[in-house]
């Protein structure tokens, strides 16, 4: 289990959308000992209504902490801010300014909180964070579906392999990929 991650808008959509099986709810939990959602990523969940509450039962539940900028010391928000504008330069186009938003706060958040797990599914983020944000010091490291899987699949967390390739599925990966590359059948 990792000590503690703060997730993207993509992971939860990805894992929450389903109204049959409650997958945000059951698996963050498993996957980290500390969770934090940035409010800018919270809000930018509009649809579906599953995802929301999935999130609210996790907050009531004391297991997700909502997070932004104010709850920081003065040294933390300076970092924040400085890691803000570096990837607002590299991330949020003007003419799009709510287009990536939920990341960037959320890496500037994990950078100034020490939180070294962004969980998201963008596979082209860890360039852009090793190049922009990891200097050795204080290192964001990209938690995404296949990961998840694969704690699953090695035991860290203690799930069935249906569970894992459900998990695959929902998020909108294919069966046939699973099946022969990430977890053959026994």
């Amino acid at each position: 289990m990792l000590q503690q991650i703060i997730v993207d808008t993509d992971l939860c959509l990805k894992l929450g959308g389903s109204e049959k099986y409650r997958l945000l709810e059951l698996i963050l939990p498993l996957v980290a000992e500390k969770i934090y959602i940035h409010t800018c990523v919270y809000e930018e969940i509009l649809t579906p209504h599953i995802v929301h509450e999935q999130i609210d039962t996790l907050m009531h539940a004391g297991l997700i902490t909502l997070v932004d900028e104010s709850g920081l010391g003065a040294a933390q928000n300076t970092v924040y801010q400085m890691t803000y504008r570096q990837l607002e330069q590299v991330m949020i186009n003007p003419d799009k300014p709510h287009k990536n938003k939920g990341e960037v706060c959320s890496l500037s958040y994990a950078k100034a909180a020490s939180i070294p797990i962004f969980a998201t599914d963008e596979s082209k983020l860890q360039p852009i964070i090793d190049r922009h944000l990891n200097t050795g010091i204080d290192d964001i490291t990209c938690l995404r579906i296949k990961d998840i899987v694969m704690m699953i699949k090695s035991g860290d967390i203690d799930l069935p392999r249906k569970t894992a390739k459900m998990l695959w599925r929902i998020s909108g990966k294919s069966a046939e990929v699973f099946n022969t590359d990430i977890w053959p059948a026994p």
